[in-house]
Parts: structure tokens; sequence; C-alpha cells
């Protein structure tokens, strides 16, 4: 059972976590004072993983001119951190934000075999020592939720706090007395991609009818729209999409899961034996738990945990809705 979950999670995530909301900058014009808030000090650098000369490096994008300090992780295993950017636009002035693409990913390329669950981890302790800090708060988004966990429950004493957003499953393998609920959503989430707004949303390109071969541009808006009938719970934010291809790096996401604890993980379990706060934002259309109830569930054994569902929102909250996700980072911030 463990590896027919995690074959389908990997199936549903190929050319997901590369995705972002950037606008194009019109050309001759200076960027608003929303884009510039967009890019707030933003900067990049490489963190070492060794010998600096030698070893794989880590790229890092940091932006934002608050003092607290906020870790954020993208998903996949494999995609690139745009969408973390996306996800934080309009706190930058309150917080300063870190975010590294995990090894193997777009701008941050290792050989395989040191491509690791364990290394993945252990990357993240690298980027706190580095910046000095003794905790951490980590955000994390799908996989990068999965990250974030895996880190608090090595390294529990350098964890601030946890702000899980859209998470993958939390229980590997799951758990057998909530195959129920897994299979309700599953068919929830299949009824909901064949909505009618799908369709529609083809024959506005011309790209509803099988026929005469593509141009490459119909092709990738092809693939968005289908991307998005299952990632976003308006389909027709298609265009705020910028995934696929070169920005994703699917065999990142093979060779990890490859090197997953034979045991899997219940960091449910874990959360239970820490005092560090923890909070799970989920869109109410997310297509790993279509209504919620598996992680309402798993998050209500956790006394001190907040839970949060987002109403009309599908796994890419701050495409669908992105105020309410802000106002939502807010308030678990500031707690």
């Amino acid at each position: 059972m463990k590896k027919f979950i995690l074959k389908y999670t990997l199936a549903s995530f190929f050319g997901i976590m590369a995705s972002c909301t950037g606008k194009p900058e019109k050309k001759g014009q200076e960027p608003s004072s929303e884009d510039q808030s967009e890019t707030l000090g933003m900067q990049s650098w490489f963190l070492s993983t060794g010998d600096w000369q030698t070893d794989p490096q880590i790229y890092v994008r940091e932006f934002g001119a608050g003092t607290d300090t906020v870790v954020l992780l993208h998903g996949g295993w494999g995609a690139e951190h745009s969408g973390m950017i996306a996800m934080v636009k309009g706190l930058e002035k309150e917080y300063k934000f870190f975010a590294h693409e995990q090894r193997g990913s777009l701008r941050s390329p290792f050989p395989d075999s040191l491509i690791t669950y364990d290394n993945h981890i252990t990357d993240v302790e690298l980027l706190r020592n580095e910046l000095g800090l003794d905790k951490l708060t980590l955000l994390g988004h799908s996989m990068g939720a999965v990250l974030a966990s895996a880190y608090a429950q090595r390294y529990p004493e350098h964890v601030e706090k946890l702000i899980l957003v859209s998470p993958a499953y939390l229980k590997n393998p799951f758990p057998a007395e909530d195959m129920e609920l897994l299979q309700a959503s599953r068919k929830a989430s299949e009824e909901f991609i064949q909505r009618s707004e799908v369709e529609q949303e083809l024959e506005k390109y011309d790209l509803s009818e099988e026929g005469s071969p593509l141009s490459s541009k119909g092709e990738t808006i092809k693939n968005r729209i289908g991307f998005a009938t299952r990632m976003l719970y308006d389909v027709d934010k298609w265009p705020k999409l910028n995934n696929g291809k070169a920005l994703y790096k699917g065999e990142v996401y093979g060779l990890t899961e490859s090197t997953y604890p034979e045991n899997g993980w219940d960091f449910i379990n874990e959360f239970k034996r820490q005092s560090y706060p923890i909070s799970v934002i989920i869109g109410d259309h997310d297509f790993l738990d279509m209504e919620n109830h598996i992680t309402r569930k798993w998050i209500a054994e956790i006394p001190r945990a907040n839970f949060t569902s987002i109403n009309s929102g599908g796994h890419l909250l701050w495409i669908d809705q992105p105020e309410n996700l802000t106002e939502t980072l807010r308030q678990t911030l500031n707690n």
C-alpha cells in the first residue's frame, strides 16, 4: 500500500511545484510599487555543502525587510522555489524570507547519488547554521510540508514554528483505518476534474477537439489547462501558472522516494510529543484531500495544532485565493 500511495502522488506531482504568479513587466515601464514589493530586498546566493570549490551548492533566494526570519520549503521533490515567493506576497515588509532550491532542482544541480531524503533534511540544517539561527520558523508547501515535518522530527530543538500549507500526506504508509477517507477524497477529486469549466476553457483556445498538430505554444497552453484542472479551483486562472518541462526535475522525486525511511513516517504522532506551534492551511478543493476530511481528522489528534480550510481553494492557494492566504499566513505568523 505504501508504494501505491506514493506512486499516485508522484504521478500527480509531475510538473507541479514550479508554479508561480509572476506578472511580465511591460517594456518601457518602471516597475510599479506592487512589483517592487514583490522583490523587496531580494538577492540570491549559494550555500556550500562542504568544500566551496569542489562540492555542489544549494541555490538560496532571500527577500523581505522584516526582522523575523521565515524559511520557505517548496514542494516537488524536484521543483523550484518561485511559487513560494508568490505564496508570501504582501508579507515582505513584515518578514525576512529565505527559500532554497532543494538539491537536484533547477538551480541546485547535484549528482544522483547525493539526492536522498536524509540529505534534503541536512540541507535545511546547513541553512539554519549559515543563517546563525537557533530556531527556525518553517513554512512548507506540499512535499515541502513533509520536508519541514521531517526536519522537525530530526531537530525538534531547532524548531520555532511549523506552518504546513497544502501538505502532502503526513502519514506514510497511509493508515488502513483511513483508507475509506482516502478513497472518498479520490472519487470527489476525479469528479471535480470533470467540471464543465475545463471544456469551456479548452474551447476558448480551440483545444477541445483532436485535430492537426498543435504549435509549441498551443501544447503548452493545453498542458497548463490540464494541470490547472487538478491543481486549481478556478481553472481559468491557468495563465498564472509557470510550470513544466525543464522547470521540474521529476527524477528527483524518484531518487528521494527510493531513500525514504524503511518504516515511512507518522509526523502526526511525532507532533504530539513536541511543544512547538503547528498550523495547517489547506484548500477545501485540494486534490490530495478533497473536503479535507483526512487532514482535519489527523490534525484533531494534536490539541495545540491550528487548522484552517480555505474555501474555493485548490492545491496552489496563492493562485486561487491569494488575499485569503496572505491574511491567514499573517495571522498564523503573528500568533
